[in-house]
């Protein structure tokens, strides 16, 4: 791709070595920030042209345990038993496309933060995926494998991918999808981007929103061209139905400000040559997209998608067994399986269910309510042991891809080794008398 240079027309700053001088001394200490921005202190800054990273950003683990990496091939199966291939798509850590020069800078001496490790967690965390039957493209090499790229990939002052990073993400992930040998992709061809498309996106950004708040300081907006993907020439009597039909579920990298501003799956969709619908969830966390698409009965259309994009931000990654397992459950769920133990929701917000002797497979808990956004299950075994599962759902998402039911897949339990399953909810949520069912 070094050929194809992505043009940017406000410049970033080039890594170096020279010592920052923060925005404001406030963006050193939790204590010192506004409560609404406290958990993401402390806050790496410079210059209003240069690069904020806050704290939540600068995780160091992306490689999934064996639990979750044998969760994420149940999940593989379970989309392939529905007709379709899964692909997985994640940004770069933020940091990891900085570089180590400039984290070292903006910190003032040691970050604390070792670029080269995280970027071999971030590639184990891809070679898992791929391990699982997975579709996936190491961003991280894509994101820094280029010098013009790395410098246009992210906003210096936003979370999200730029549209430049946006387009030559899509056209990695159009590579391992032609790669994978996929039947309904045998006819296309991978296309690549004119980076200097005639339209341009203007980004504020929302971490320059917290500069102004926190330090006063006033970062004017980055503007990138909008990549373009020719399009091929159809003839009067070229079947346009033949084309590779997709579905993205994604975050806000997806659907910033509702509206795809990064225009993610026109990339996608150039790129391969494909049909692409977009269910993406701005602020709908890692699996709210997804899950709810699941669950509203999308992926059981009578012609089945060729490919369904999960696209989730780094900053919640492939490691939570609890999110893994949400999402299974939500691929497992039926209400027609047959009912192994049963119990009600009550006004305490905490209810077990027995399950010695049971053959347990799905936990299910009914909430009509929106206002449930996370759960908590603990999974008591035989041999007293004990794991709890953090569940979460974002009211962002869509009523019409909202579910009634949270399910929970025991996907790799061994029958007999669990005792009980108590639910603790926010009991101001669920309607007293609401079911909770083990199949």
């Amino acid at each position: 791709m070094k050929h194809l240079i992505p043009l940017c027309t406000a410049a970033l700053i080039a890594a170096t070595s020279a010592p920052a001088a923060p925005l404001c001394d406030a963006f050193a200490s939790a204590e010192t920030m506004p409560s609404k921005y406290r958990k993401l202190a402390p806050v790496l800054s410079d210059g209003p042209a240069d690069w904020i990273i806050t704290a939540d950003q600068m995780k160091t683990d992306y490689a999934p345990d064996a639990e979750a990496a044998a969760l994420l091939a149940h999940i593989a199966a379970a989309f392939e038993a529905r007709g379709t291939r899964l692909a997985i798509v994640m940004a770069p850590p933020r940091p990891v496309v900085a570089g180590q020069d400039k984290l070292d800078a903006l910190a003032g001496g040691d970050a604390g933060y070792d670029v080269a490790a995280v970027t071999a967690s971030f590639g184990q965390m891809i070679d898992t995926v791929r391990s699982a039957g997975i579709i996936a493209p190491d961003l991280a090499k894509v994101a820094t494998g280029d010098a013009a790229l790395r410098a246009s990939y992210y906003y210096p002052h936003d979370t999200h991918w730029t549209p430049q990073g946006a387009a030559f993400s899509a056209v990695a992930l159009a590579q391992e999808v032609l790669a994978a040998g996929l039947p309904a992709f045998a006819g296309s061809t991978l296309t690549l981007p004119d980076p200097a498309g005639p339209e341009a996106h203007a980004e504020k950004g929302s971490l320059a929103q917290m500069a102004r708040a926190v330090c006063g300081a006033e970062i004017a907006k980055v503007t990138h061209q909008i990549p373009v993907f020719a399009k091929g020439d159809l003839g009067l009597l070229d079947d346009t139905g033949a084309r590779p039909r997709i579905l993205l579920a994604g975050s806000s990298f997806s659907n910033r400000y509702q509206n795809d501003a990064y225009r993610v799956a026109e990339a996608i969709s150039g790129a391969l040559g494909a049909d692409v619908v977009n269910h993406s969830v701005s602020g709908g966390g890692a699996i709210g997209a997804l899950e709810g698409v699941i669950a509203s009965g999308l992926l059981d259309a009578e012609a089945p998608f060729d490919l369904v994009v999960w696209e989730l931000p780094y900053t919640q990654g492939l490691r939570s067994v609890g999110m893994l397992r949400q999402l299974l459950g939500a691929l497992e769920f039926s209400r027609d399986r047959a009912v192994h133990a049963a119990a009600q929701a009550d006004g305490s917000g905490k209810v077990k269910v027995a399950l010695k002797g049971a053959d347990a497979r799905l936990l299910a808990f009914e909430a009509p309510s929106a206002q449930l956004t996370r759960m908590k299950v603990d999974l008591r075994f035989v041999d007293g042991s004990k794991t709890t599962l953090s569940l979460a759902r974002s009211a962002h998402v869509p009523a019409g891809l909202r579910s009634d039911w949270w399910a929970v897949s025991l996907a790799g339990i061994a029958p007999g080794t669990l005792s009980s399953a108590t639910f603790r909810y926010d009991a101001d949520a669920v309607q007293a008398g609401s079911a909770i069912r083990v199949y």
